[in-house]
């Protein structure tokens, strides 16, 4: 996909549980990727959600501004993968 003169990976779209919801995989993040192509089909983002990120999911149990440190398996995971 272009995003005016940028092109992206393809994502992928899935749909919610209502209309208005909507899951987005993205295998790289461009500035205000996922904003700019809905806005390309004339949609509006309301409200985003990280729920995932290379091997790392998002914990369930954590309120929003809420966190957890890495456990060491998570840690080596991501190590592995920046050295990719």
């Amino acid at each position: 996909m272009a995003l005016g003169e940028e092109r992206c990976l393809p994502a992928r779209l899935e749909g919610g549980r209502t209309p208005e919801e909507a899951f987005v995989t993205l295998h790289e993040g461009k500035f205000h990727q996922i904003k700019r192509m809905f806005f390309s089909r004339g949609r509006t983002v309301l409200y985003l959600k990280r729920m995932s990120m290379g091997p790392l999911t998002l914990d369930p149990q954590l309120q929003p501004g809420e966190f957890r440190n890495l456990f060491e398996e998570e840690r080596q995971d991501l190590e592995k993968i920046m050295r990719e």
